[in-house]
């Protein structure tokens, strides 16, 4: 039970920012108090969906308004002022993925909150996705047996290098409910037919016009290997599929008596099958897919949960779902595809030591 109604200012109100106000819109909780940004055609668009203050600066927002939740819905690069400006005020933050441009500065959020006691979770909603919820369980169980490997899914219709950030990080967040922390990884990473080289990093708008700005990327096609605590071992691949397949979206978790697979933009009724089995066989096989079913709990938005997640966080004085910490991590297993490739694919031990964005490192060193 909610012990309070939540007051929200939103710093960022392009497309993201809009879905924010959408999702809260008939939620009683929480009302949307303030609106944030640089760009006076997004604050009068988001100001038509939502009766709120405006802001040009978020620290002033914060001095005025007194939120008690800041939502950052920049793109990466603006993730780190408007998050720093409400943590080191006392004020909880649900930020957008990725966490950071680098994790120099996630460093920064995370210290920020530890400091202050306010409450940093990043916006990786799959944390909270009802099937990843009922397979977690089930592992717990024992449903599957031990588990053996965690396989990320991902949309493609990027290539690798911009899907690294924009939706690597959530699969990668939803691998680490499963796996546990990472101990290691490593990675490949290939452009045009051949091992990408530090001649072919660019910035993310170079790479895909269209898309969010992420900061550096390289390559069309990418794999990665983890190695998680407990000998669970894990794998990712960016392909680099022009087409833009949804319903490839999410993680596979193989264990010893049989297998969990959740397809995360599928949260609605159902997104989970179970295979009571340990390897597939052949396609014939496949109907040996069991749907498992989520009742009312597949109906809950995950975007919805992760604000109650955060609001109970801050009132049980604990870390929510899809923490700062966990955000990090997650984008740090991303950076460590890069940071392992420029090394020759070699295992890279986690976290990283070296804190610089892997790209800018090795782009300074031509």
């Amino acid at each position: 039970m909610m012990s309070r109604h939540y007051r929200v200012a939103l710093v960022g109100c392009g497309g993201m920012g809009r879905q924010h106000i959408q999702a809260l819109h008939d939620v009683p909780d929480f009302s949307v108090v303030a609106l944030c940004d640089v760009s006076e055609k997004s604050l009068a668009l988001a100001g038509e969906m939502v009766e709120a203050a405006s802001y040009g600066d978020c620290a002033t927002m914060c001095d005025e308004i007194e939120p008690d939740i800041v939502v950052v819905a920049t793109q990466t690069r603006g993730h780190l002022g408007p998050s720093l400006a409400a943590l080191e005020r006392g004020i909880s933050v649900l930020c957008e993925k990725p966490i950071a441009i680098d994790l120099e500065e996630a460093d920064q959020m995370v210290a920020a909150a530890q400091r202050s006691g306010a409450r940093l979770a990043i916006n990786q909603q799959n944390h909270v996705n009802p099937g990843i919820g009922k397979a977690q369980e089930m592992v717990a169980a024992g449903t599957i047996g031990e588990v053996v490997l965690v396989r990320g899914r991902n949309k493609s219709g990027r290539k690798s290098g911009n899907e690294f950030t924009e939706m690597g990080t959530h699969v990668t967040d939803m691998m680490l409910c499963f796996g546990g922390q990472p101990e290691w990884c490593s990675g490949t990473v290939y452009w045009r037919g051949a091992l990408a080289g530090s001649d072919d990093i660019m910035d993310s708008k170079e790479m895909a016009p269209k898309d969010r700005d992420s900061g550096p990327v390289l390559g069309e096609r990418a794999i990665g290997h983890y190695g998680f605590a407990g000998g669970i071992l894990g794998e990712i691949h960016f392909l680099g599929y022009e087409t833009l397949m949804s319903d490839n979206y999410g993680v596979d978790i193989l264990g010893t008596n049989g297998q969990l697979t959740v397809r995360a933009s599928r949260w609605r009724d159902t997104c989970l099958w179970h295979l009571p089995r340990p390897m597939e066989g052949t396609p014939s096989d496949l109907d040996a897919w069991q749907e498992v079913p989520l009742g009312d709990r597949g109906r809950e938005d995950p975007i919805i949960r992760m604000y109650y997640e955060l609001a109970r966080a801050i009132e049980e004085e604990c870390e929510p779902p899809s923490s700062g910490l966990e955000g990090r991590t997650a984008f740090e297993m991303i950076l460590g595809l890069y940071q392992s490739h420029r090394q020759g694919g070699t295992r890279v031990e986690l976290p990283l030591v070296d804190r610089r964005h892997p790209l800018v490192a090795w782009r300074d060193e031509r």
